[in-house]
C-alpha cells in the first residue's frame, strides 16, 4: 500500500483563467475543450532525490529483513522539507520468495510513520542497523535477484524503485560479507548459535549457512535437500573422548507435507559449526507432532456487555505492530516480544516469541491465551487498565496441557466455554448418579 500526501495551494491566476473561461464559453462548442489535469505531478518530483538515512533490521538469521529509505526531493512547488520528505520500507523473505512488500509515502507525517514501522518490524524482535546509501542500493539489487531466482513477481508500486536499480553497485567478496554481517544479530552464546545454524540449514538457506558455519558446510546444502520449518529443537551436551564439549540436537522439522524428527551431532569454535553430522532422521504421525509439541496454555475468558466494535477499533489502535487476522467469526491479535531472547536456551520452540493472543468473537466473547501463568497475569492486568475494561466481565480461566487456542479460532463457535464442553465431551445435564 502506498500513501501519498500532497498539499494543494489556490494561485491567483485560478480566478482570472476562471472569468476568462466563462466569457469565451458562448463562443465554443464542447468538443472544442480539452481538460488538462493539473496537480502535483508526483513522478517528476520524484526525479531528483538527495539521500538522508537508511537501515536495516539484523534479523537476517532469521530468514526476514526490513530495509528502509528516507529521502529528501527536489520540489518546484515547495521549501518546506516535510512536503519533499519521502519514505520507502522494503519486507523482505529470504527463503522463497526476495522482497515481499513495499510501502511508500510522501511527507512526514508521524502517524503513517509509526503505522508502517510497527506492523513490518512488529514481530521481527530486531534492532535497526544503521547503513550508507552504497549498502542499501546494494541490499535491494541483492534481493531483487532473490525474486527472480525464486519466480515471484516484485509487489506492487515498485516501479517507484526503479532509480535504485538503475545503475548496478559492484562490490567485492569482503564488502558483501562485512554489509551481510550487518543484517546478523551479534550471538550471545552457542546455544542460540546452533539454533539460528538449524534454523537457517534447514530452510535451505547456504547464504546463512556460510556465516554459521565452513565452507564446507553451506556447500553441501541446497535448497533442493531442505525447505522446512524448524519447529523445536533441543539441546544436549557431552563431552567426547578428547575432551571436547559436543552439541547433541533433536530436532522437529516440518515440510509442507509431514513432520520429521532428525537428530544430529555438532562440534563447535569461535561460535561456529565447525562439523556437522546428521545422525538419524525419521517422519513422524501428526499424533506424535502433536505430543512432542504440547506446552501449557493458560485462557481467560470475557464477556463483553456492549458492542464490541469500539474494543476493536481501541486494539487496532494499541497493537499496531501485532498480527492481526479476521475469521468468519471475530478478529485475531498476536503479539510477540520485543527480543528473541527465546534462542538463547537448550530449548528452542517456533512459537515462543509470542507473548499473547486476543481474539474477540462474534458471540460477544473476548478471549486471551498465553503459554506462561506469568504472561497470563501480566495481559489481565493490561486488559484491566483500558478504558473499555468494566464492558468486560470474567467468565471463565483454563489451563490446559496442551494448545487449545488455535483450534478454538479454527473451529467455527465463538463462544469458547461452549468449545471447551465440546472437546471434553461434557453434557451439564447429565447425572452420573442417575445412570
Amino acid at each position: 500500500m502506498v500513501y501519498y500526501f500532497t498539499e494543494t495551494r489556490a494561485h491567483p491566476w485560478q480566478g482570472i483563467l476562471k472569468h476568462l473561461l466563462l466569457h469565451l464559453r458562448g463562443d465554443m462548442n464542447r468538443s472544442d475543450l480539452k481538460v488538462i489535469i493539473g496537480g502535483l505531478d508526483l513522478k517528476r518530483r520524484s526525479e531528483r532525490k538527495r539521500f538522508l538515512n537508511a537501515f536495516v533490521t539484523n534479523s537476517r538469521l532469521m530468514g526476514v529483513l526490513v530495509l528502509y529509505l528516507h529521502w529528501e526531493l527536489e520540489s518546484y512547488y515547495s521549501t518546506d522539507g516535510d512536503d519533499r520528505s519521502f519514505h520507502q520500507f522494503f519486507y523482505i523473505e529470504t527463503t522463497e520468495e526476495g522482497i515481499e512488500s513495499y510501502r511508500s509515502f510522501y511527507g512526514n507525517d508521524a502517524a503513517a510513520l509509526l503505522e508502517i514501522e510497527q506492523t513490518l518490524l512488529g514481530g521481527l524482535g530486531a534492532d535497526r542497523i544503521d547503513i550508507t546509501e552504497r549498502e542499501a542500493r546494494l541490499l535491494l539489487q541483492e534481493y531483487v535477484d532473490y525474486n527472480k531466482r525464486f519466480d515471484t513477481p516484485l509487489p506492487e508500486g515498485f516501479e517507484e524503485c526503479d532509480f535504485l536499480l538503475r545503475d548496478p553497485i559492484i562490490a567485492n567478496p569482503q564488502e558483501k560479507e562485512d554489509l551481510f554481517q550487518k543484517t546478523c544479530v551479534p550471538l550471545d552464546n552457542n546455544y542460540q548459535m546452533i539454533h539460528y545454524f538449524l534454523m537457517r540449514y534447514f530452510a535451505g538457506d547456504a547464504d546463512a549457512v556460510r556465516i554459521l558455519s565452513t565452507d564446507a558446510i553451506a556447500d553441501s546444502l541446497s535448497s533442493k535437500d531442505y525447505n522446512d520449518t524448524l519447529c523445536l529443537n533441543q539441546i544436549e551436551t557431552r563431552t567426547d573422548p578428547n575432551g571436547q564439549l559436543v552439541y547433541l540436537c533433536e530436532s522437529l522439522i516440518e515440510s509442507d507435507v509431514m513432520h520429521r524428527i532428525v537428530t544430529s551431532e555438532l562440534h563447535v569454535k569461535d561460535k561456529q559449526v565447525h562439523e556437522f553430522h546428521r545422525l538419524s532422521m525419521f517422519r513422524i504421525s501428526p499424533a506424535e507432532t502433536a505430543m512432542k509439541l504440547e506446552r501449557p496454555e493458560f485462557v481467560t475468558v470475557y464477556e463483553i456487555m456492549n458492542d464490541a466494535g469500539p474494543i476493536k477499533q481501541f486494539l487496532d489502535d494499541k497493537y499496531v505492530g501485532a498480527l492481526k487476522r479476521d475469521t468468519e467469526i471475530g478478529r485475531l491479535y498476536l503479539n510477540f516480544n520485543e527480543h528473541n531472547n527465546h534462542l538463547n536456551g537448550t530449548l528452542y520452540r517456533l512459537n515462543d516469541d509470542v507473548k499473547g493472543m486476543l481474539y474477540i468473537t462474534d458471540e460477544r466473547q473476548l478471549v486471551i491465551a498465553t503459554y506462561s501463568l506469568a504472561q497470563i497475569h501480566r495481559l489481565e492486568k493490561e486488559l484491566h487498565a483500558m478504558p473499555f475494561s468494566n464492558e468486560l466481565i470474567p467468565i471463565a480461566k483454563y489451563e490446559f496441557k496442551e494448545d487449545v487456542f488455535y483450534d478454538f479460532v479454527k473451529n467455527e463457535t465463538g463462544d469458547f466455554i461452549l468449545f471447551v464442553e465440546y472437546l471434553c465431551d461434557f453434557d451439564p445435564e447429565f447425572d452420573p448418579e442417575e445412570d
